[in-house]
């Protein structure tokens, strides 16, 4: 499952890349085409990640749960679910910052259609939605490797008590 959100992460962001790189071209040309192409690009990428960023949170969040239950019912302590809270307070603060920025940058791409902001402000946006976007896809995964260990362990230990 970690493997599908990531996939689906990478490929929001590369969209998010072709779509700046789409919206460039239309800064050096001004062709209707290209406005509703970098407009159907803009809507794929906002869509996808929105969608990866918020199904690896809930992902997270799901396993987290899990996990405490397992941990409770058996008596283990609470070391998993001390460690899903670490996992999740590294990778919230820029996944939350990316799916905010991702809708902020597609509205502001309407903005700039109808001439209510300058061009610059949605490319400077764009840009820092990318960046932020990057460092969201290296946390999920750091994070989702380390949650599929922690998942593992849980399970070997499950084995290793008999149930």
């Amino acid at each position: 499952m970690a493997i599908a959100l990531l996939t689906l992460a990478l490929v929001g962001t590369v969209a998010l890349a072709g779509t700046i790189a789409l919206g460039h071209g239309l800064a050096a040309q001004a062709v209707a085409l290209s406005v509703k192409a970098h407009f159907l690009a803009a809507l794929g990428a906002t869509t996808i990640l929105v969608m990866a960023h918020s199904f690896i949170m809930f992902f997270l969040i799901a396993t987290g749960v899990e996990l405490k239950d397992m941990e409770k019912e058996r008596g283990w302590g609470d070391s998993f679910r001390r460690r899903t809270i670490a996992f999740k307070s590294q990778v919230f603060p820029p996944m939350t910052l990316a799916i905010l920025l991702v809708m902020a940058n597609f509205i502001l791409g309407a903005a700039a259609h109808t001439h209510a902001i300058p061009g610059w402000l949605h490319g400077i946006v764009a840009w820092t939605t990318l960046i932020v976007c990057l460092v969201a896809l290296y946390r999920e995964y750091q994070v989702l490797g380390a949650n599929n260990r922690l998942i593992g362990e849980a399970g070997t230990r499950r084995r290793s008590d008999g149930a």
